[in-house]
């Protein structure tokens, strides 16, 4: 089964959508206020009725900065993991006991943004709930489309492994950008929680790791830069993630 892969985002945040024969699946939205950018990108291939799923990864403000209006628009179900749902309805990033950046340049990057917070937003009957390997709402429609549970750089991290062709979409499970050249994250929760999701994804042998942030990149690199994070000391923030 053929499925699309097309790109709408910017150099900052990819925004990718999957064109399926259930409709268009969306993997994440992106900052607050970019909604109308998003939609005019989105309406270039299809009209907006065609977005039937927006798949989130995980709950921080640039995946989730414009899930209220997106639901607003369209007729589209979430697909979460629950431990999303509180930190949506508070419009905050988790940061649980441990958390910290990974990086020193990683840290100056939080001090300077420093505000994580993002429109809140009520899920209710809109969306339907994963939290283990059992509930494969995709592969059930029979799309060759798995959910990855990859938690680390935050509990409710998760993703997507394209079955037939081998290709992951990480979200921030990993990243590709110059402040992360070891293709970490730049915050995380659980250093020890992040490697095993590396360790996950590298035990379905990829094609092709796509992140939410920088270019697709080999599986390699993940084996490559995998000891970065055995006993990594993360760096607390200052004032809150």
């Amino acid at each position: 089964m053929g499925i699309r892969i097309f790109n709408i985002g910017g150099f900052v945040l990819n925004n990718y959508l999957l064109e399926t024969p259930e409709g268009i699946i969306a993997i994440d939205t992106g900052y607050p206020g970019v909604f109308e950018r998003f939609k005019s990108r989105f309406e270039k291939h299809w009209p907006l009725s065609r977005l039937k799923y927006i798949f989130l990864t995980h709950h921080h403000d640039d995946h989730a900065g414009f899930l209220g209006d997106l639901l607003k628009e369209t007729n589209a179900t979430v697909i979460l993991h629950p431990l999303a749902e509180k930190a949506l309805e508070a419009g905050k990033s988790n940061e649980p006991a441990g958390a910290g950046y990974s990086s020193l340049p990683g840290f100056m990057f939080g001090f300077i943004k420093r505000d994580f917070r993002f429109p809140p937003v009520q899920v209710g009957d809109r969306a339907i709930f994963v939290d283990c390997k059992k509930e494969q709402i995709f592969e059930n429609m029979g799309l060759p489309i798995r959910i990855l549970f990859l938690p680390g750089h935050t509990s409710d991290s998760i993703g997507l492994y394209l079955t037939e062709t081998g290709e992951i979409f990480c979200g921030d499970a990993a990243m590709n950008m110059l402040i992360s050249p070891a293709r970490h994250t730049i915050w995380i929760e659980d250093a020890a929680e992040f490697g095993r999701s590396w360790d996950k994804m590298l035990a379905l042998k990829p094609t092709k790791i796509y992140p939410s942030h920088g270019k697709p990149f080999s599986p390699e690199d993940l084996r490559k830069y995998r000891h970065f994070m055995d006993g990594r000391k993360l760096i607390k923030a200052r004032e809150g993630h």
